[in-house]
């Protein structure tokens, strides 16, 4: 059997010594790794509830209520020839205010669960009635067939979520 000579053990007792530090840097690098996403799934997360503030805010304006409550309790005992000018503008904002959460929620810039859960019976009942409204402003001067199309999609999750 051959004995190491000096320079050889020292060789192997370097070498086992970086090995070592390097397993356990790599080690720490994967600590920090795993934290750095669950940072990330944190942050996002926080987005997230951001965003669902944001559009409960927007759909909750007093504004916005009170031209869901005319569409709701006025507009739905109304033909379309007799609707106001007033009632027109709270119309067109109940329509684009749908429109403009649909557009998020496909987006996936919030959870169309909240809209579609909290705002289901609004959004189908609203739809109901606008959706004359909604075809004369497609038709019309300057309207086309897409105008409000994600109120359509909102609708339609809407239905699809009461069955």
């Amino acid at each position: 059997m051959t004995t190491m000579t000096t320079y050889e053990t020292l060789s192997l007792l370097l070498q086992l010594v970086v090995g070592s530090a390097a397993f356990v840097t790599l080690w720490f690098l994967y600590r920090q790794l795993r934290l750095m996403q669950e940072q990330l799934l944190a942050a996002q997360e926080a987005t997230k509830a951001q965003s669902a503030l944001s559009l409960v805010n927007f759909l909750q304006a007093s504004e916005v209520r009170s031209a869901r409550q005319c569409v709701r309790r006025v507009l739905s005992q109304k033909a379309l020839v007799d609707w106001t000018p007033q009632e027109r503008e709270a119309a067109s904002m109940v329509c684009a205010n749908y429109d403009v959460a649909a557009g998020l929620l496909r987006a996936n810039l919030a959870p169309a669960g909240l809209v579609i859960n909290n705002w289901g019976p609004s959004i189908r009942h609203c739809y109901a009635v606008l959706k004359p409204y909604i075809d004369e402003c497609r038709t019309g001067p300057g309207g086309h067939p897409s105008y409000w199309s994600n109120f359509d999609w909102l609708c339609a999750e809407a239905r699809r979520g009461e069955a």
